[in-house]
């Protein structure tokens, strides 16, 4: 009985379809999507299933690993009727849908099936009995509260997987912004309304089957051929789904477990897994924030139980977060280049969505055992460095810091050793005046010495020498041989003294510890090098005009006492400061 009703219902509809199985949809063409399957095995077998009743059956790869399985094409003013029908009928699944294949990629071969022909009706009698009501169907118009209630059939047909995750497609097209819960009340309404009123569909707040499967189309073709698998990881303790086609396997270090990409970039999907409390979870989001793929540019929290984070600079963008429940510190991180902003966050959907904990973490990491953060690698990741390092002078109480000019154009961030950022206020070819962004108040506010300077005499330099390594600056003594550097130039001194980088930009001290100077990296020559004790430094009459040009007060030297070595320390400790440039 249900044979012959699925030949009569059949036949009437496939002079729309049959002839077209062979290539894919020509503009106006849609499809019945009757189910997908997450390989092609299992979807071969819901094909050769479905061939046994139709003659319209099509198999397409849909990315990421599924197959859809579908009936068609079929024309589009005509498939409502005919979908209709076959679910009035029962002859298809609930949840299917209709398509205008948006996601289909290829169409997979279909295997030789033996069947009854049911492109061919038992008798003509039996033809024109079907056709009645179906024709009524196909050109009947449809109100908008009649086409609203159906769509509400379909939508209440959807589990509620199917609404989250239509709830996730609206929040990515920035119409959705309350929880993704599946339950579709006014917000989701609200949301849907807005994403018919953009796509130039009539307002109703139910979308339609054909509405439906075109958001998710959009939402889903940017993650095809990435091959996302559910990968269990029993060693952390932790389900999560990665792109499996573009990672390679899993690497071990605590309290990481690191999938990387097969072709040298910077993906990564970075899992944490720890035992631990909320000591342990500030511990490690302290240490996190060091790694390379954490630049300093954007936003993160650390609260009690979790932290989140966010961080990008002009290559990189990562994402990720951790959460302490029942004595486990469980997370994951993305790592993505910059510039593909729309892969990168269906990618963040579809990874931190599946996240689930298991039973068991990592062992301890080394670090929780011994204090010690390493200089160069933390499991098996780079630690971030800072592109240049140097030193500065605190002009007066307000904060402001001069320093040698350098290149901090190309910093995305520039960061005093306390961790508060700066900007600059003023430069010249030689020298910069920094701002910090919030209240800092020097220990000290240092002198300056506005006299002539006469040379050769002793002078010492305040600076972080071995680039913030050491949590002071250290004050190396030298010569103060010539007021004017080699070429003449007054102005520019030149020192007879063994610095290191971290010193460039700090202080250069009188013997009564008043500031007289500030030092600068040396000129750049090509066909000539220096003995590496010569050093230069801008003087009072290169640091004055750029001070006067910004209206920045300092306090004038008065003190003629001499200066030991640990008074010098002491003025350096709290005049000098570290200055970092951050990609």
């Amino acid at each position: 009985m249900k044979k012959s009703m699925i030949q009569c219902t059949v036949a009437i509809f496939l002079f729309w379809s049959y002839a077209a199985l062979a290539q894919l949809a020509s503009t106006g063409s849609v499809w019945i999507q009757l189910e997908a399957q997450p390989d092609r095995p299992s979807a071969m077998q819901s094909i050769e299933r479905y061939m046994r009743d139709f003659g319209n059956v099509v198999g397409f790869n849909i990315g990421a690993g599924w197959f859809g399985v579908a009936l068609g094409p079929y024309e589009e003013d005509a498939v409502e009727a005919v979908w209709q029908e076959f679910h009035r009928s029962g002859l298809i699944p609930r949840t299917s849908f209709i398509t205008t294949g948006t996601s289909y990629r290829s169409q997979i071969p279909l295997p030789t099936v033996a069947q009854d022909d049911p492109a061919q009706p038992t008798s003509p009698e039996m033809l024109s009995v079907a056709m009645v009501p179906v024709g009524t169907i196909a050109t009947s118009e449809l109100s908008r509260a009649k086409q609203r209630d159906k769509a509400l059939e379909t939508e209440q047909a959807m589990n509620i997987s199917e609404k989250k995750y239509l709830q996730r497609a609206l929040a990515w097209v920035g119409f959705y912004e309350s929880a993704i819960d599946g339950l579709y009340g006014r917000a989701t309404r609200s949301a849907m309304s807005l994403w018919q009123i953009s796509n130039g569909y009539d307002e109703t707040g139910v979308l339609t089957t054909l509405q439906r499967d075109e958001l998710i189309s959009n939402y889903t073709r940017l993650l095809a051929g990435l091959d996302f698998i559910q990968t269990i990881e029993t060693k952390a303790g932790i389900s999560i789904q990665v792109p499996n086609a573009i990672l390679g396997a899993p690497k071990y270090d605590e309290p990481f477990v690191r999938f990387e990409a097969n072709d040298g970039s910077v993906i990564k999907v970075i899992l944490i897994s720890q035992t631990g409390d909320e000591a342990r979870l500030k511990a490690l989001y302290q240490v996190i924030q060091t790694l390379s793929i954490i630049p300093k540019n954007g936003a993160r929290k650390l609260n009690k139980s979790n932290f989140t984070i966010e961080a990008f600079n002009s290559e990189l963008h990562t994402t990720g977060f951790a959460q302490l429940r029942d004595g486990h510190i469980k997370g994951a991180l993305l790592v993505w280049p910059v510039g593909d902003d729309a892969r990168r966050e269906r990618v963040a959907d579809e990874i931190f969505n599946s996240f689930n904990t298991l039973p068991g973490a990592l062992a301890d990491a080394t670090i929780f055992e011994n204090g010690f953060i390493p200089k160069d690698l933390l499991s098996g990741l780079g630690i971030r460095q800072p592109k240049f390092v140097q030193s500065g002078v605190f002009l007066n109480a307000t904060g402001m810091i001069l320093t040698a000019a350098r290149d901090f154009g190309s910093c995305d961030l520039i960061e005093l050793g306390d961790g508060v950022n700066a900007q600059v206020v003023i430069e010249n070819a030689h020298l910069a005046v920094l701002e910090a962004l919030q209240d800092i108040t020097p220990a000290i506010v240092p002198e300056f010495q506005s006299l002539p300077l006469l040379a050769p005499r002793r002078i010492s330099i305040g600076g972080y020498s071995y680039s913030g390594q050491l949590s002071m600056p250290t004050v190396t003594l030298g010569i103060l041989q010539d007021v004017k550097n080699l070429e003449g130039e007054r102005d520019i001194a030149r020192l007879e003294i063994n610095t290191l980088p971290g010193d460039i930009g700090g202080p250069l001290y009188d013997q009564n510890g008043a500031v007289v100077g500030v030092l600068l990296p040396n000129p750049k020559t090509v066909d000539r090098q220096l003995p590496s004790n010569v050093k230069f430094a801008a003087t009072w009459g290169m640091i004055s005009p750029l001070l006067q040009q910004e209206n920045v007060p300092v306090a004038s030297a008065v003190s003629s006492v001499l200066m030991d070595a640990i008074d010098l320390s002491n003025i350096a400790k709290n005049t000098v400061a570290l200055i970092k440039c951050w990609d």
